[in-house]
């Protein structure tokens, strides 16, 4: 079982030291009851080099490689069976990551929720998008891959599947392509209780780049799956799922930069190597 003590949390980082701030208060805040058995914050080439002083939290570097190689220089390292992956960008709610472990029935892996920070009106928009949650589910209510903005894996799963694929090399496919490997040796599960709340950034080109980003990993994660199945992640037009003039808007535009994104990553085109992750 996932008890709090066998769960290392895993925070890749590049050049976001507002959330690593953040990240830190909150570490500190916790009684030794409430703590996990360590922080593992890997450094992924970061302009400024992370500095982050507390008990049980240890640094290690990247290597500026991407998101998926810097979690798997994270959990390589833990020192527990169980692995909680964190973005440096989220804060969690009370009582996480110890309540992944209620309800658990032997899953090898667990999705939390993820929620948005802000009150703004792009983040509601992630907010009642759901954007950061799985959209496949299995018939009887099981998400069918992870977002690493918050999951837990058990260790032993990740060695059987070799980790994040490393040919993800921006902030977007990776975890869902390690939740796809994940539900072929074992069930995943969902967790609503284990939340975290996200900081989105409110601006319209961090919303474009996202997508873009996203487009270029639906492309990646297509190119990897048999046809019936990478069918699923190419991009087509959407409703939002609040009916608002604004959130048509965003939608639209959110189709159009995960097209974009499609086509370039098709055509090979370096992607964008800026960005916190």
């Amino acid at each position: 079982m996932p008890r709090l003590k066998s769960i290392s949390v895993v925070v890749p980082v590049r050049d976001n030291p507002h959330g690593l701030a953040r990240l830190g208060t909150w570490w500190r805040g916790l009684g030794e009851d409430q703590r996990p058995l360590e922080l593992i914050v890997v450094d992924d080439a970061s302009h400024v080099p992370v500095e982050f002083v507390a008990e049980e939290v240890r640094i290690l570097q990247g290597g500026g490689r991407g998101p998926a190689c810097a979690r798997n220089v994270g959990w390589r390292a833990a020192k527990g069976p169980w692995v909680a992956f964190l973005d440096s960008d989220c804060l969690p709610a009370a009582g996480w990551p110890a309540s992944f472990a209620a309800g658990w029935r032997g899953e090898v892996a667990v999705q939390g929720a993820v929620r948005a920070m802000g009150k703004d009106w792009l983040s509601s928009y992630y907010e009642s998008q759901g954007v950061l949650r799985p959209m496949a589910w299995t018939e009887d209510g099981r998400p069918q891959y992870l977002i690493s903005a918050n999951c837990l894996v058990h260790r032993d799963a990740l060695e059987r599947i070799g980790g994040f694929g490393e040919r993800f090399p921006l902030a977007a496919g990776e975890d869902v392509d390690l939740g796809l490997r994940l539900s072929q040796i074992g069930e995943l599960r969902w967790c609503a209780d284990a939340s975290v709340a996200h900081d989105f950034e409110p601006s319209m080109r961090a919303f474009v780049r996202r997508f873009l980003r996203y487009g270029r990993g639906n492309r990646m994660l297509a190119e990897g799956q048999p046809e019936s199945t990478g069918d699923f992640f190419s991009p087509r037009p959407f409703l939002p799922l609040l009916r608002r003039p604004e959130n048509f808007l965003l939608a639209g535009l959110a189709f159009v930069a995960l097209g974009v994104g499609w086509i370039l990553e098709g055509h090979g085109t370096k992607p964008p190597s800026k960005g916190s992750l």
